[in-house]
């Protein structure tokens, strides 16, 4: 471009500019493509009557670009080669995380000999608004890239206004790496959560027609419960089983549907349970043992049957407590000590044999032997 086009360039300006943002303030720009060729990179050319500094940050036409050259001014406009930011990285240091655009290549193209510069294979060259975030950055700063990880290996701040950083591939951290996110390090300063939901009635629930019961939910992070937490249930099909957001569960029609408990704020962490729409007046019992499932040998443990009908505990029926080898042999290598209602104590034989085997206890509902239940206990040396 030769010295007598500016004033036409800068008339185009002012007659057919589009209007950017630069630094996130509303300015008037003319704006073309560096070439007319494809190029690994979108780069242009940007022309503006209010000055433009190399590193300024230009949005145009919903993308963002950062100018990377220097900037040649006139009495009426400047102007600069831009390039597009094609990624946004997160750079964590000592738990405060934030987000840079940033221009990143595998090969870089100097505008001023026409060269291509290859950079080896597994490194890139990223390149940020030099800022007070960026100032920063320090060697061995990790972060992800499409859910790749790399470390800055080489900066450069030989041009005002740009950081250029050399980055290599690194090794991802499981323990502390976000990498779904695409940041490193952040479960080295912040608590990972791991969220989990249970239904506690079973696989299936049974609740009389035009009736209601309650589901038995919790939720826990990290293993610890989680108080009034926020849980969506929806049915399968409402037109036989209803719920609120309550997990009140109500039958609508005779039937089976499903019933799915999500967390709100995490709906992929979800419990599911049957529930069959049953005729009034009838019993549907099942029961549950509570009770360690390790015992040492010689030693004593309490156990305790609960009993519900349609999911809802009961307290008007009683269990018959039977106990067991796994494998079936004799003698028993434990016994039921204690039975106080719903309640059994069992004690461990000492035997040495008895080491890593397990016991079978069973409770059979006294109105109904059908209705049973097993809990393995699994035998270990006291020493």
């Amino acid at each position: 471009m030769t010295r007598s086009l500016e004033p036409m360039l800068d008339f185009f300006l002012r007659e057919k500019g589009e209007l950017v943002h630069i630094n996130s303030v509303k300015q008037l720009a003319l704006i073309r493509d560096a070439t007319d060729t494809i190029q690994m990179t979108d780069e242009k050319i940007i022309r503006a009557a209010t000055p433009l500094h190399t590193g300024d940050i230009v949005d145009y036409r919903y993308e963002r670009y950062l100018i990377t050259s220097q900037v040649d001014r006139n009495e009426q406009s400047c102007r600069g080669r831009m390039k597009k930011c094609n990624q946004r990285l997160a750079l964590n240091r000592d738990g405060q995380v934030k987000w840079f655009d940033a221009v990143v290549e595998a090969r870089t193209f100097l505008t001023e000999t026409g060269k291509v510069i290859s950079i080896p294979e597994g490194s890139i060259l990223v390149s940020l608004q030099d800022n007070a975030d960026t100032k920063g950055i320090t060697l061995s700063q990790r972060f992800y890239m499409t859910h790749q990880p790399f470390k800055v290996t080489g900066t450069d701040r030989t041009m005002n206004g740009i950081i250029q950083l050399s980055c290599t591939l690194d090794s991802i951290n499981t323990a502390y790496d976000d990498v779904g996110n695409n940041i490193a390090d952040r479960w080295k300063y912040e608590i990972a959560h791991t969220y989990a939901l249970h239904i506690h009635q079973g696989t299936m629930v049974h609740v009389p027609l035009n009736e209601t019961i309650p589901l038995n939910v919790t939720a826990t992070d990290n293993g610890n419960e989680i108080a009034n937490p926020a849980i969506t249930f929806i049915s399968s099909d409402p037109n036989v089983v209803s719920v609120d957001q309550q997990g009140q569960v109500m039958g609508i029609a005779l039937g089976q549907a499903s019933i799915t408990g999500k967390l709100t704020y995490h709906p992929a962490v979800q419990s599911t349970i049957e529930v069959r729409v049953v005729e009034t007046g009838t019993h549907i019992y099942s029961t549950a043992i509570i009770g360690n499932s390790v015992l040492k040998t010689g030693q004593s443990a309490s156990y305790v049957s609960h009993i519900y009908d349609y999911g809802t505990e009961v307290f008007d029926q009683s269990v018959e407590w039977s106990l067991r080898n796994q494998d079936d042999s004799i003698p028993i290598m434990g016994s039921i000590t204690a039975s106080t209602g719903n309640s059994v104590t069992i004690k461990a034989g000492s035997r040495s044999g008895a080491n890593n085997k397990a016991l079978v206890l069973t409770a059979s509902l006294v109105s109904d032997p059908s209705i049973t239940i097993e809990k393995t206990i699994s035998l270990k040396n006291l020493f």
